[in-house]
């Protein structure tokens, strides 16, 4: 059997993952049997937001066609539509981080770590909050923001943030700059941002000024320093929307808050907001 993890923790860079050794996968499935208790609830928990969102894990077994897959993530282990999940406890999810040596580095495992010690500053509940208050939408092209587009099998998984803010769904989890030769070199406002600007986005100074049809519509880049980027988009109803890596999109930020400015709202470890930026459907990514 071979057994590989991804950790689900980046927004725009491909997901770190590897390889578990043969005395790695015997404990995790002893860890797996440990956990014998069956719950039918689904939470949503950290799946969705920015930063750790759980660990996919694959088995490939040489007698079955297909691995089996399975999502473990605030100490549910997700075995899939239509199954029984199990309740882990949250050390299977520990001890997962300290195998990922090989794809991670400190700051990336430190950060799992103090999610997976506080879960309950990652659950998401929109419904506590009241109606949003949005700021005027100024872009005439702005998108309608519309989940359902992007949240299907064979969209979700092969686009990211930065398709999402362009309204571009390439199915090659598009890069800043590789469309024009000239990619992001580091995790850096300073690296990210031209490559960016390479591909044809514009940099703005905010989103009030008014885009007549055909200029395009605002949205804004952050960084999480030396690790990720991630992008935002201004919709037609004047808030922000985001798809995180290989999640769905969502109109929340990570407090389950709409966003009514990117560079206010929560981002989780995406601390450096590095600017408001125009892009349109002229735009070329890949």
């Amino acid at each position: 059997m071979t057994t590989v993890v991804t950790l689900d923790v980046f927004s725009g860079l491909p997901n770190p993952s590897w390889q578990l050794t043969a005395v790695q996968e015997k404990e995790l499935d002893d860890r797996i049997r440990a956990s014998s208790t069956f719950t039918h609830s689904r939470p949503s928990g950290v799946v969705g937001g920015l930063g750790y969102r759980g660990f996919h894990i694959a088995q490939h077994v040489e007698s079955l066609t297909g691995p089996s897959r399975l999502f473990l993530h605030e100490g549910i282990l997700d075995r899939g539509l239509g199954l029984a999940n199990y309740v882990a406890d949250s050390d299977i999810e520990n001890w997962l981080i300290t195998t990922s040596a090989s794809a991670t580095n400190d700051e990336v495992r430190q950060l799992v770590s103090s999610r997976i010690a506080a879960h309950a500053q990652t659950r998401f509940d929109a419904n506590l909050a009241g109606p949003p208050s949005c700021p005027p939408c100024r872009a005439v092209d702005a998108p309608a923001y519309n989940p359902g587009l992007w949240n299907v099998p064979n969209i979700q998984p092969y686009n990211n943030c930065y398709n999402y803010a362009n309204n571009n769904a390439t199915n090659t989890f598009a890069q800043p700059g590789r469309a024009s030769g000239h990619p992001a070199t580091a995790m850096a406002c300073s690296n990210v941002d031209p490559a960016a600007q390479s591909d044809g986005l514009k940099p703005a100074a905010n989103f009030s000024n008014p885009l007549s049809a055909g200029s395009g519509w605002y949205v804004a880049l952050v960084v999480w320093p030396n690790n990720d980027y991630h992008w935002y988009r201004q919709d037609d109803v004047g808030c922000w929307s985001h798809k995180p890596g290989q999640t769905a999109a969502r109109n929340v930020d990570n407090a389950g808050a709409a966003i009514s400015d990117p560079q206010s709202c929560n981002r989780g470890p995406y601390t450096d907001f590095c600017t408001y930026m125009v892009t349109s459907r002229s735009v070329h990514i890949r």
